[in-house]
C-alpha cells in the first residue's frame, strides 16, 4: 500500500553540531586559554557534523515534528479494502507524542489517545493501531493522519552518544592536522633526516566518504533511504 508522508519541522533544534568546541579542543590537547583556532574548529565542527547527518539520513538533535500520513485509494468503483499495519514516523527515536488526529473525511476529524487508541514503539519510531474492543493491534484504517511529536538522540545542551561524538571528534581532528598540507603529497624526504608519506585517495576498505571504523561506528545510525 503506498503512503505519502509530509513531514513538517514545527521547532527546529538550536544548534545541530555533534561536539563541543571544548572537547575537540581537549583531543588535540590545545590548552583552554589558546583561542587562536577557535573559529577554524568551531567551523570544521559544523561541517564534519553536517556531513556525518548527511550520510546517516538523518536529524540528530530533538526537534518538534509534524508527519501528515496519506494512505493512497484505488479510485471508485474498485477501492480495494485495506489497512495498514503500522504509521512509521520520519524522525526518530521519538520522545514524546503530543496528538494524533485521524480525519476521515473532510471536516471529520478525531483525535486519538496513546495507550487506548495506539501504542508507541519509541526506539523504531512505530505507532500500531489498538482495537479498542479487543485492546489487540490492529491496522489503521485508508484515512489522513496527522501527528505531532518530538524526536531525536539528545536535547540542546546535552551531549550525543558517546560513540558518534567520538566519530565526529575523529573527523575535526583528522581534518585539523590536515590543515594546510598538500593532499596529493605522496613522499617526502631528507637524507639523513627523515621521510614523510601520505595517503591519497580512499583507505583500504573505504566505499564511502569515511574510513572504515568511522563508518562501522555510524552504521547503525543510518537510515535507510527510500526508492
Amino acid at each position: 500500500m503506498a503512503v505519502r508522508i509530509v513531514s513538517t519541522v514545527v521547532t527546529a533544534a538550536s544548534n545541530y553540531d555533534l561536539t563541543t568546541l571544548a572537547n575537540i579542543k581537549d583531543d588535540l590537547a590545545i590548552p583552554s586559554t589558546d583561542t587562536s583556532s577557535d573559529a577554524t574548529l568551531t567551523r570544521f565542527i559544523t561541517e564534519q557534523s553536517a556531513l556525518v547527518a548527511q550520510y546517516c539520513n538523518r536529524v540528530f538533535p530533538i526537534e518538534g515534528v509534524q508527519d501528515v500520513f496519506f494512505l493512497e485509494r484505488d479510485p471508485y468503483p474498485y477501492q480495494v479494502t485495506g489497512m495498514l499495519s503500522e504509521l512509521q514516523l520520519s524522525r526518530f527515536p521519538i520522545v514524546s507524542v503530543a496528538s494524533v488526529t485521524d480525519t476521515a473525511s473532510a471536516g471529520v476529524t478525531n483525535t486519538l489517545t496513546e495507550d487506548v487508541d495506539f501504542i508507541v514503539d519509541a526506539t523504531d519510531g512505530w505507532l500500531t493501531k489498538i482495537d479498542p474492543n479487543t485492546g489487540s493491534p490492529t491496522g489503521w484504517s485508508l484515512n489522513q493522519y496527522t501527528v505531532r511529536y518530538e524526536a531525536g538522540c539528545f536535547a540542546a545542551g546535552d551531549s550525543p552518544p558517546a560513540d558518534l561524538e567520538m566519530a565526529v571528534l575523529r573527523l575535526v581532528t583528522a581534518r585539523f592536522k590536515a590543515r594546510g598540507r598538500d593532499p596529493f603529497l605522496r613522499s617526502q624526504g631528507e637524507p639523513g633526516v627523515g621521510q614523510e608519506q601520505y595517503w591519497i585517495g580512499a583507505l583500504p576498505g573505504q566505499t564511502g566518504p569515511f574510513p572504515p571504523d568511522i563508518a562501522a561506528v555510524l552504521e547503525k545510525y543510518r537510515v535507510p533511504l527510500a526508492v
